[in-house]
């Protein structure tokens, strides 16, 4: 039996028998822990993203109607991107609900709720709504934000 060492990722033991070369892979086997760039590697944990989106229009009116008839609507998809733009995470606005902007103002916003589930830990990530709207975002932004985000969009 003859031990050979693949790039120093795996330990293969390879055999013969009747001829037929055969190979064997320890489920341990010694090697570096992360393979992919430390920067933007997957670790075992996952988060959970909560917040909103919120539309403001200039113009009169139920914000949420006109946020429908145009943009965005319940069920809106709401991606999570890798920093390479690859989908690592997927969930969908819930609807919406009109609020004012502020206390005093007559004009109105239109909160979506929206969770995405699963987002495994990486240096950084992009939010993109169904519409083509991105918002960058680190790591260390969505702990400070305790994974809670509120993305405004104007009209």
């Amino acid at each position: 039996m003859k031990t050979v060492n693949l790039f120093i990722l795996r330990t293969v033991e390879v055999f013969a028998i009747g001829g037929l070369l055969v190979g064997f892979m320890p489920l341990s086997t010694p090697g570096p822990q992360n393979v992919m760039d430390p920067e933007d590697s997957i670790q075992s944990r996952s988060g959970k993203l909560t917040g909103y989106v919120e539309i403001l229009f200039t113009e009169p009116g139920d914000p949420c109607i006109q946020s429908q008839e145009r943009y965005l609507h319940p069920g809106t998809k709401v991606v999570i991107q890798n920093s390479d733009r690859h989908p690592i995470a997927t969930g969908f606005l819930e609807v919406g609900t009109p609020e004012p902007l502020q206390a005093g103002f007559s004009k109105m916003t239109c909160k979506f709720p929206l969770v995405v589930e699963n987002i495994p830990e990486l240096q950084n990530y992009i939010i993109k709504l169904e519409g083509g709207e991105e918002f960058s975002y680190s790591r260390q932004q969505f702990e400070q934000k305790k994974w809670q985000v509120e993305l405004t969009l104007f009209r």
